[in-house]
């Protein structure tokens, strides 16, 4: 076999694994069984089960003997960790999600792009608990789809901001009315007003704000998130949640200031 047949090879089981990792980790702790995950992929069942077999080896997969059924590994949710910890990112931004948390009474959220998507990294619940779209810590959605991925997509370059536009666009549908066009509208006034706000549009009674993290000299690399029942989200009190919240992120700024050197 060539060279080139070879590494086409690789690449392709790669991407298969990917595809297969990403795919329970949509369906979540109900995990997958073979033949869901066979049609899930549109492949043979042989070229699932040798990637299935070989993922599990590695603890990437675990299978449950009475069920069973697929679902990530704690391995990769280790490494999940240990890539969050490894950018000083999360080990930065706890002690803010926990004084917002204790001051508001809310869900807060660090989120922080990866690639085309959005992913939480950490999150702190408050007295009030709500979910969120990306659930638990690791859970993504894709970058321009609520104001913590709003929120750095605003102050990426704009050609790079188009882009991932463009390539999420046909996953938009799956939000309600949410297009291109008008996430592209919408962080027009994300860079003006410096934060993004969701009042109930995108889930139905709950309200969310996130401002930008912008290290010096540097993109947006993540946002912080105050996640809340809309009732909660006054008027009056709008402006004192994005102060709380723009407070924490520039105390985030500074200590990123001599990483960014």
């Amino acid at each position: 076999m060539a060279k080139e047949e070879i590494a086409g090879t690789g690449t392709q089981l790669l991407d298969r694994a990917v595809a297969i990792l990403k795919y329970l980790g949509e369906v979540g702790q109900s995990g997958a069984s073979m033949a869901r995950i066979v049609e899930a992929m549109e492949l043979k069942q042989p070229t699932v089960h040798r990637i299935v077999t070989a993922l599990e080896r590695h603890g990437l997969v675990d299978r449950e003997r009475q069920t069973k059924r697929y679902r990530l590994g704690l391995a990769l949710f280790a490494m999940g960790a240990a890539a969050a910890d490894g950018t000083g990112l999360r080990q930065l931004a706890r002690p803010a999600l926990m004084r917002l948390a204790a001051a508001t009474g809310d869900s807060v959220f660090l989120m922080a792009r990866a690639g085309f998507n959005t992913v939480c990294v950490d999150r702190q619940q408050g007295t009030y608990v709500i979910d969120s779209l990306t659930g638990h810590i690791g859970g993504q959605i894709p970058m321009g789809i609520g104001p913590a991925s709003q929120a750095i997509l605003a102050f990426l370059p704009q050609a790079e901001a188009d882009v991932i536009l463009d390539q999420n666009a046909a996953l938009y549908k799956q939000y309600g009315t949410f297009t291109a066009r008008k996430i592209k509208d919408a962080i027009k006034k994300i860079r003006t007003d410096g934060y993004a706000l969701d009042d109930g549009e995108l889930v139905a009674g709950i309200s969310s704000i996130a401002v930008p993290v912008l290290p010096p000299g540097r993109d947006a690399i993540a946002s912080l998130a105050i996640n809340l029942t809309s009732p909660r989200l006054t008027e009056g009190r709008l402006p004192e949640l994005v102060a709380l919240l723009t407070t924490e992120v520039r105390k985030i700024e500074a200590q990123l200031n001599p990483l960014a050197e």
